[in-house]
C-alpha cells in the first residue's frame, strides 16, 4: 500500500502564522485587516518556495559531485582514481528522479531557483561529505538500490545541508522570514525522500503538498485570524479579570494575543477538542514567551475552560471532545 504524499503544512504552523499576523496587525496603527490577512497567506505560499529551494539544493550537490569528477579526469597527471572513479555518488537514484520530475522542472523555472551564486560553496559542502564515514561506507557497499541511495541523501541533507551557516545565510538572503520555517520545509524534504518508492518518479505525485487539505486548512486560517480580532477586546477583559487583579496593560502583549487566541478557538471551533486546544497554546507559549509566561499562560487558560464550560460557551461536536 502506498504511502500518503506528504505536506508542508499543519496546524500548528497555521498557529505560528496566525499569531505572527495577529501581532504585526495589532501593533499597526489603523492597520489594514484584508491586507495583513493576505501577507500572512503570501507567508504561508511561500513555504512551498523554500521546500524547492531545499529540493534543488540536494540537486545541486548532485551537480557539482559531477562537476568535480569529470575535472579530475583532466588533471595533468590523473591518478588510477581519477581516470576511473567510482560512480556511485554521481549515479545516485535520487538525483536522476529529481532531474526527471517534469512538475519540479516547471516549478524550478517558474520560481527562477538558482543556486548558482552558491555553487562553490556546495562544493565545498560536497568534498566535506566525501571525508564522512556515511559516505565512505555508501561506496563500497554490497547492496545497490534505491533505499540506499535514499538513505544516504537524506543524511547529507540532514547534516551537511539543512546544518550550514552558509546555507542558512543564502536562504536568509532569499526571504528573511525562511530561517522561522526551515524545520518544517527541511522535514517535508526528508518524507519526500523517504516516499520516492512508492510514487512514479515521472509524474507529479513525487513532491509534496502546500496543504493536506487545503480548503479546510485556509478556512481554519482565516476564521481563526478573523475572530481573534472580532472579540480581541472582549477576551481581553475576561482574560484580566483571572489573571489575579492585573489590568490588561501589565498583561505581556505575546501573551495577552496568544490566550485570545486560545479562548477564539474554545469558543468558536467547536470541531478541535479542548485538550488540543490547550496543548498546542502551550507549546507556543515555550517558544514565543517566557518559562514564567507558560505557567501564567496555563493558569489563566485553565480557569476560564471552567469558567466558559460552566457558562456553556464551549459546545463541542463530536464523542469526547468536551474532554
Amino acid at each position: 500500500m502506498n504511502k500518503a504524499r506528504p505536506a508542508l503544512v499543519n496546524r500548528r504552523y497555521l498557529r505560528i502564522k496566525i499569531f505572527q499576523a495577529l501581532y504585526a496587525y495589532h501593533r499597526t496603527e489603523n492597520a489594514d485587516q484584508q491586507k495583513f490577512e493576505r501577507e500572512m497567506f503570501e507567508s504561508i505560499n511561500r513555504l512551498y518556495d523554500l521546500y524547492l529551494h531545499l529540493i534543488t539544493l540536494v540537486m545541486q550537490v548532485g551537480v557539482a559531485a559531477d562537476e568535480i569528477t569529470a575535472t579530475n579526469r583532466k588533471k595533468n597527471l590523473p591518478s588510477d582514481e581519477d581516470l576511473n572513479p567510482n560512480m556511485r555518488f554521481v549515479e545516485n537514484r535520487v538525483f536522476k528522479i529529481l532531474r526527471e520530475n517534469e512538475q519540479l522542472k516547471k516549478l524550478v523555472e517558474r520560481s527562477k531557483i538558482d543556486w548558482g551564486n552558491e555553487h562553490d560553496d556546495v562544493r565545498r559542502i560536497f568534498k566535506a561529505f566525501k571525508e564522512e564515514e556515511a559516505y565512505q561506507l555508501f561506496m563500497i557497499r554490497e547492496d545497490n538500490d534505491l533505499s540506499t541511495d535514499i538513505e544516504l541523501i537524506i543524511t547529507l541533507f540532514r547534516d551537511h545541508l539543512v546544518m550550514n551557516d552558509i546555507i542558512h545565510s543564502a536562504l536568509e538572503e532569499k526571504d528573511i522570514y525562511w530561517q522561522d520555517d526551515l524545520p518544517m520545509a527541511a522535514i517535508t524534504v526528508i518524507k519526500t525522500l523517504q516516499v520516492l518508492p512508492d510514487f512514479d518518479a515521472s509524474n507529479s505525485t513525487v513532491l509534496a503538498d502546500l496543504y493536506k487539505n487545503k480548503e479546510e486548512d485556509q478556512l481554519f486560517a482565516k476564521e481563526l485570524f478573523r475572530k481573534s480580532i472580532q472579540f480581541a477586546d472582549d477576551y481581553g477583559e475576561i482574560i484580566a479579570s483571572k489573571a489575579d487583579n492585573w489590568e490588561t496593560e501589565r498583561i505581556a502583549f505575546l501573551d495577552l494575543h496568544l490566550m485570545t487566541m486560545a479562548l477564539t478557538e474554545l469558543e468558536h471551533f467547536s470541531t478541535i477538542p479542548v485538550k488540543v486546544t490547550l496543548n498546542e497554546y502551550i507549546e507556543l507559549a515555550k517558544v514565543y514567551s517566557t518559562p514564567k509566561s507558560k505557567v501564567f499562560i496555563n493558569g489563566v487558560l485553565d480557569k476560564l475552560v471552567n469558567d466558559f464550560k460552566a457558562e456553556k460557551r464551549i459546545n463541542k461536536r463530536g464523542r469526547g471532545l468536551n474532554e
